[in-house]
């Protein structure tokens, strides 16, 4: 089966408090997406539980003519020795439709625990997306809570 490596391309919403570096102030080129050696000094972080950052996806493969199955690759770190703080995950379509499969969780035991730097996968498979449809799509990252 064919697969594409889509990242992120913009900001939707930019509520995480905090991008390092701190300039320029834009969250998605924090993001180390797409590489086998991630940059962990890039990176953006929330000290605020509920503060959404939404990011819009580069587009899909011009010959996809149905998306199939959304694999993320999310490399983290919660620091949280209470093991209650997790990073929920979203797929949206652009206005807000969710694609089926939401939410994702990320816990502080799937990265290995408090502190851990790590990348998980989660997985939106049985999908069934035309390419406009693929090429909507928005990923919303939440710090939250169990």
């Amino acid at each position: 089966m064919p697969t594409a490596n889509i990242v992120p391309d913009g900001d939707v919403l930019t509520g995480w408090d905090k991008v390092h570096p701190t300039t320029p102030e834009t969250h998605f080129d924090k993001l180390d997406e797409g590489t086998s050696a991630p940059e962990d000094s890039y990176y953006v972080e929330s000290t605020i539980l509920g503060a959404v950052d939404s990011f819009t996806l580069t587009a899909s493969p011009g010959d996809l003519s149905t998306l199939t199955a959304v694999d993320l690759n999310y490399r983290a770190r919660i620091v949280d020795p209470s093991f209650q703080r997790t990073i929920q995950l979203d797929l949206f379509h652009t206005g807000g439709t969710p694609v089926a499969g939401n939410p994702q969780i990320v816990k502080v035991s799937d990265l290995g625990g408090s502190g851990v730097i790590a990348t998980v996968q989660k997985s939106w498979p049985g999908l069934s997306l035309t390419k406009a449809q693929a090429d909507s799509l928005e990923c919303r990252t939440t710090h939250s809570n169990l």
